[in-house]
């Protein structure tokens, strides 16, 4: 593992065409429920910070509730993404490895427990600029690349390669920053989307 935050997807052949609208308003339930898990995770981020800022080391049960959160989220983004087309379960396991109940998305963690740097802890937020720059930047090409994924979806009935490459990498990027800000890891996050 080059990264101790992975990410990976079994892309379908074939994406129905009335996914490009059906997955967005079928995912309605997941985003009401990652709006509060959202919420619950910064108070679990805030919790880790002081935790390991004191103690040095990450407490098993908040480094497995953001494991959980972190893959829940790529579930549900590639569904709502409409780059699948199968529905993502709600599934809350906080195993540091994934369960393999969703086999299109598979996540796996390495969360880093003792040892931890408290420093690069304490300073995480200014640590966290240069990733929040990148992710800026790869948003608006996703966004861009929604739009014409959207169309050749309708068109085409499947993703084109090189735009579910570049989707795909966009949601590896995604969770390993998510790791990174969520304190799993003190390595930093890879820039790139490979």
């Amino acid at each position: 593992m080059d990264y101790p935050a992975t990410f990976e997807f079994n892309a379908p052949e074939r994406v129905a065409r009335w996914r490009v609208i059906g997955n967005i308003i079928l995912s309605i339930p997941h985003g009401i429920v990652l709006y509060v898990l959202g919420a619950f995770s910064l108070v679990v981020d805030v919790f880790s910070w002081i935790a390991i800022v004191i103690t040095g080391k990450l407490p098993a049960g908040l480094a497995g509730v953001n494991c959980m959160l972190i893959r829940y989220g790529a579930r549900v983004g590639t569904y709502s993404d409409f780059m699948r087309s199968s529905y993502p379960p709600f599934d809350f396991d906080t195993s540091a490895q994934d369960n393999g109940n969703d086999p299109e998305v598979v996540v796996n963690f390495e969360p880093e427990m003792d040892g931890r740097s408290r420093l690069s802890v304490f300073f995480r937020f200014i640590l966290l600029i240069p990733v929040l720059i990148m992710g800026f930047i790869w948003g608006i090409l996703w966004m861009l690349t929604m739009i014409v994924g959207f169309f050749a979806v309708l068109i085409l009935g499947r993703w084109p390669k090189g735009l579910l490459n570049f989707m795909v990498g966009v949601n590896r990027f995604n969770v390993r920053a998510s790791a990174y800000w969520a304190l799993l890891t003190d390595k930093f996050p890879p820039l790139g989307l490979s």
